[in-house]
């Protein structure tokens, strides 16, 4: 066994790509501007 066989498969690992922002920094960042819009006045009425 030469010692390239398991390098191949660690730079597979590192090399995966990884979405640019994750789920929870979306929901994060609606839910800022969700409470600015409402804040400002924008959004005026929210219908519970």
């Amino acid at each position: 066994m030469a010692a390239n066989e398991n390098r191949t498969d660690a730079t597979v690992e590192v090399t995966a790509k990884r979405p640019f922002l994750s789920l929870d920094t979306w929901a994060v960042i609606f839910a800022l501007l969700a409470g600015a819009l409402i804040r400002a006045g924008v959004i005026k009425h929210i219908p519970w």
